[in-house]
């Protein structure tokens, strides 16, 4: 009979906490090795190979948020991911069956969350893995909070504040938080010493509106007309005044809007703000 791991027998731990709500999970790398050519020299059995550079992995994961952290944690967020868009590495491991594959030392690269009517909001990360890669076990604390409360927001309870509307309704969004890295190396180790978040970090956020009073700008008047002070998106639990999560920013800008009504459906402005944080 054909043998196969199904998703039963698959799980995310990182830093000791079991990720729920794990869509998928991926990761590569490609090997830095390259053929070492020199004049009169060959290989005994070939060409010669040698590393041309450190070796990274990639990781992503793409999670829904239907679980949040415990309140009582001493976290920055309970959403799991968030905690590690600044300058904190994780390690974790991926069970498949009676195996583990793990990894060590991953950095955020890009963190985004987006959702639509009739969607639960979805997480996916991108992250470089500059440590151990490979199978095998890995320890970590007993004590470490998982994402084990269910807490779901539903499309009715994400709220959106964007410096002056509040009548023009919101059908999808998406943030994207992008941190650049710059990893430290020294001759004496196959590890980076230190993995650095670079500058700037560059945040995107992404709005459909099916629009009421909302006035579409003036496209002479950039940026003086297409600054916005303030945004802010908070996701509350469904059905709920509980707040799970929420993403404001400053001084964003406005670099594109597109304007479409069509006969069969209201008119929707699609548009997009950008902003540079300085860290």
């Amino acid at each position: 009979m054909l043998g196969r791991i199904r998703r039963e027998a698959e799980s995310l731990t990182i830093n000791g906490s079991g990720i729920q709500g794990v869509q998928s999970v991926g990761m590569d790398y490609s090997s830095v090795v390259r053929p070492l050519s020199s004049l009169g020299i060959q290989g005994s059995n070939g060409p010669v190979y040698a590393p041309e550079g450190p070796q990274t992995a990639s990781l992503n994961v793409n999670t829904l948020f239907s679980h949040k952290i415990p309140s009582a944690s001493n976290i920055l967020s309970e959403n799991f991911f968030l905690n590690f868009t600044g300058d904190v590495p994780f390690s974790g491991q991926i069970k498949y069956g009676t195996k583990n594959f793990i990894f060590k030392r991953a950095y955020v690269n890009n963190y985004s969350v987006s959702c639509a009517i009739g969607e639960i909001p979805q997480i996916s990360t991108n992250s470089t893995v500059f440590g151990e890669l490979g199978t095998g076990d890995i320890s970590f604390p007993s004590n470490v909070p998982s994402p084990q409360e269910l807490a779901i927001p539903g499309y009715s309870s994400i709220e959106i504040n964007l410096d002056e509307f509040t009548t023009n309704r919101v059908s999808s969004f998406d943030v994207s938080i992008d941190t650049p890295r710059i990893p430290i190396y020294a001759l004496n180790g196959d590890e980076p010493t230190a993995v650095i978040a670079g500058n700037p970090v560059q945040v995107g956020v992404n709005f459909a509106l099916e629009v009421d009073d909302y006035e579409i700008k003036n496209m002479g008047f950039v940026p003086n007309e297409t600054s916005f002070r303030y945004v802010a998106i908070t996701l509350k639990k469904n059905n709920s005044d509980t707040t799970l999560l929420t993403y404001s920013f400053d001084n964003m800008l406005l670099t594109s809007e597109s304007f479409s009504a069509p006969v069969d459906s209201n008119a929707v402005v699609n548009f997009s703000l950008n902003s540079s944080i300085i860290t």
